[in-house]
């Protein structure tokens, strides 16, 4: 059955977005959506009905697939209680959202100077009071996450990172000047549009791990085929100036963020690795910054194919897909990289091998792996 077009105005535009993230990688939702529908002309794929961004921070790549109809659906997950707690309410609370937004900026950064860095610095610290009902404590968090990441030098949530144009606001780039509400408004009302329409199905404030042990659970008849998983997890360097804990890590109610949120050392890595090779239940496309380690370890990604268990086979299903990698070129904006420029990406994905490129955008990985 053909699912119609997603019917808005921003289902093919530019900026879908609401929220700027560090790292933003230009243009490669674009490649992830070349490989989805080369893969589609496969007899084992045809369609991918569920979309799975456990990563999702700004969810740039899936607002993008959904909107294009490469992917039916699309379902979100992160492990940093701003950012669920942000797709949550712009989803289910749109229009109040909108009209607080607009409020917030009316009232603190447009008079600008002392009284939007006095607003800055009340988010900066805020957490849930005492008593806070579930719901209010979601929706002041979701403003908190949308306020700083708009008004923070590179969207950074967590961390040392202080106000656009600084404490003394003397650049001609304030700390407004990423705040813009009508357009803003429009990148909301989308994120509402595709909930309403059953195009956003769901969004979960879970790990990765869980998000992707709950996936076979929830959505079983999509099982292996017609769900994929889109992992974009933190760098394999320098990931701790970007990707903190975040300061919920006290609070004792159901915004706790799950584990997974420091990414500081290689350990994560390997763990993310060893489930996707050995206990992944329905197709996955990783993206990573290319660095050679991660086809050179034998517990990152230097294997070519799954290598499930006799009990995850068993008792999962879990399949010895082939594991194939290539290589994109792509532009950076504000990240670790030192402001703006081009960069190779290494996309490594179980879709049918017969049906990833491997011309033009997709080059091979050899010119990563160490000369003998």
């Amino acid at each position: 059955m053909r699912v119609e077009d997603v019917d808005h105005p921003l289902a093919q535009g530019r900026y879908q977005t609401p929220l700027r993230y560090p790292g933003a990688k230009t243009g490669l939702s674009s490649l992830i959506g070349n490989l989805i529908e080369s893969a589609k002309t496969s007899s084992q794929i045809r369609k991918v009905d569920l979309l799975v961004e456990p990563f999702a921070g700004g969810a740039s790549t899936s607002l993008r697939l959904v909107g294009a109809g490469i992917v039916n659906r699309i379902l979100l997950a992160d492990a940093d209680p701003l950012v669920a707690a942000f797709w949550q309410v712009a989803a289910a609370d749109t229009e109040n959202f909108v009209g607080r937004m607009a409020e917030e900026h009316a009232l603190y950064i447009s008079p600008g100077g002392s009284t939007a860095l006095d607003r800055w610095d009340y988010w900066r610290a805020w957490t849930p009071a005492a008593g806070m009902s579930e719901s209010t404590a979601r929706f002041e968090t979701a403003v908190k996450c949308l306020f700083l990441n708009r008004t923070t030098f590179s969207g950074i949530l967590h961390g040392s990172a202080g106000p656009i144009g600084g404490r003394k606001q003397e650049s001609q780039y304030g700390i407004g000047c990423r705040f813009n509400v009508e357009p803003l408004s429009e990148r909301i009302r989308y994120v509402g549009h595709l909930y309403d329409t059953n195009r956003l199905v769901d969004v979960w404030c879970k790990d990765w791990k869980d998000t992707l042990a709950d996936v076979p659970e929830w959505y079983a008849d999509l099982i292996p085929d017609q769900v994929v998983a889109y992992l974009d997890p933190p760098y394999i360097e320098k990931s701790e100036k970007l990707y903190q804990r975040s300061f919920y890590s006290q609070v004792n109610n159901s915004m706790s963020p799950v584990d997974d949120l420091n990414w500081s050392d290689r350990f994560p890595h390997y763990r993310l690795a060893e489930y996707l090779r050995n206990r992944m239940q329905f197709r996955w496309v990783l993206s990573y910054d290319a660095k050679p380690q991660l086809l050179s370890n034998p517990w990152l990604y230097a294997g070519d194919r799954m290598t499930p268990g006799a009990t995850e086979k068993e008792v999962l299903g879990v399949k010895e897909w082939r594991i194939s990698k290539r290589l994109v070129s792509l532009r950076y904006t504000a990240s670790a990289r030192q402001g703006r420029g081009a960069a190779d990406e290494l996309l490594v994905t179980t879709l049918p091998p017969s049906t990833v490129p491997q011309d033009g955008d997709f080059r091979p990985v050899g010119e990563m792996l160490p000369s003998e």
